[in-house]
């Protein structure tokens, strides 16, 4: 098919490559190998004045990101995409207007919209670029901060409490809900708790955040603790992590009908609006806000136009990885949803620290938790919190879509030694024959 593409930013990429998933990693990863330094002695490797240079970290987190950038360029000109830069509003059924250096208009059979997401913000507040920030401005700091507040415990604010308090920052989270990373299971989310605790990040769940202001030169928020009394926080800098909402408004759907609920556009099982002709994916459509599924969505969407035999998503099969220290991931029900689902469940967990890989990398905290239902011990769930586990999370994602039971996995031999090991451990604790606990 004859592909145009229109993108209002200078670069293409998105979110992802350019604010999100990419360079949060590229951070993570600086994170890891400071803390590994400063604790050098432990694995024999004696250093003197260690010290962290965030401008040398920033110009890493850049060349990635052009790197990869180059990439996405060079596949636009070998599969002959035609870019449009500039902003592009829907004008009627097959044509697009874009505002540019000119204003062009492009007419196409089929039009697919991938506007993405945005920080979401409270009402009134809004990112001035030095006090208050979102995921794009944090990225752009000059310095590490000696305090950061964190609004928001879900898969962003975690990841960079995880980034600044290894590089040194008094970091403090606060969540108006009972516990942090919400959508993972309960176990996990406790565990983690548990974990960063222990590396000194503070945090505060069950905590609503009242009132927001830039004060003596300092963030000062104030929330209200479960027993309802108030507590002020006061840091240097402060992280809205809070969610983000859909890109919808202002591209022209009202003009030809294509239907929004609370912002996100409702799509079939086929990424097709109400409108003929017009398909959404990725984050402006009501699934979770993740870089590879909005790919799987795109793929599904073109399939589609192209006349292909399509097969619908399973979104039970969509990994969630959240990149902090110790790394959290997971695939399938969760135990909670698992029985709302009406199924008898069953579940086992193995620790890490009976892993011996996990000992070797001096990372034994967390555990793989399998979640079955009863009778024949059908693998329902898995939920890991450990070293490498968003690595191991495709094996996860690999078992349940082929309706693995905990016995297919415990005859599966996994090397030795490997933390992918604790995934098989964890099906023989399911029968409570675990070799190694």
């Amino acid at each position: 098919m004859k592909v145009a593409l229109i993108e209002k930013y200078s670069k293409l990429g998105g979110c992802c490559l350019h604010w999100g998933c990419i360079p949060t990693k590229s951070l993570l990863l600086n994170a890891d190998l400071y803390e590994k330094a400063l604790n050098g002695r432990e694995f024999g490797i004696l250093y003197k004045d260690i010290n962290l240079d965030l401008r040398m970290v920033k110009a890493r987190k850049d060349r990635i990101v052009k790197k990869l950038t180059m990439g996405i360029d060079f596949l636009m000109k070998k599969n002959k995409v035609t870019i449009f830069k500039g902003k592009g509003t829907i004008t009627a059924p097959g044509s697009i207007e874009i505002e540019g250096e000119t204003t062009t208009e492009v007419r196409a059979k089929n039009i697919l919209i991938a506007t993405g997401s945005e920080a979401r913000m409270f009402p009134g507040l809004e990112s001035d670029g030095q006090y208050i920030l979102t995921n794009k401005e944090i990225l752009d700091l000059e310095a590490v901060p000696r305090s950061l507040l964190i609004v928001g415990a879900g898969a962003v604010g975690i990841e960079f409490a995880s980034i600044f308090s290894r590089f040194g920052t008094e970091v403090t989270v606060i969540e108006m809900l009972p516990r942090i990373l919400p959508v993972e299971d309960a176990e996990i989310s406790a565990e983690l708790k548990k974990i960063l605790l222990k590396k000194r990040i503070k945090i505060l769940t069950d905590a609503p955040l009242q009132n927001i202001a830039i004060e003596d030169g300092k963030v000062q928020a104030t929330v209200t603790l479960p027993g309802g009394e108030t507590k002020t926080v006061a840091a240097e800098k402060a992280l809205i992590a809070i969610g983000r909402r859909p890109v919808s408004e202002g591209i022209g759907l009202e003009r030809v009908g294509v239907s929004t609920s609370r912002g996100f556009i409702p799509v079939d099982a086929q990424m097709a609006t109400n409108v003929p002709g017009f398909y959404a994916i990725g984050d402006v459509i009501p699934t979770q806000q993740l870089a590879h599924l909005a790919s799987h969505e795109g793929m599904l969407a073109v399939r589609r136009m192209a006349g292909e035999e399509t097969t619908p998503l399973n979104y039970d099969l969509v990994p969630s990885c959240t990149y902090c220290s110790p790394e959290v991931a997971s695939v399938g029900l969760s135990e909670s949803s698992a029985r709302d689902r009406g199924y008898d469940v069953v579940t086992s967990k193995f620790p890490f620290a009976a892993v011996s890989k996990a000992t070797v990398l001096g990372e034994n905290e967390g555990f793989v938790k399998l979640v079955c239902e009863k009778k024949y011990k059908q693998i329902l769930g898995i939920h890991m919190i450990g070293p490498h586990v968003t690595e191991l999370i495709g094996e996860g994602a690999a078992l349940i879509g082929l309706e693995a039971t905990a016995e297919d996995v415990s005859h599966m031999i996994h090397a030795h030694p490997t933390v992918s090991e604790g995934i098989m451990e964890a099906a023989h604790a399911i029968y409570g024959a675990a070799i190694h606990f």
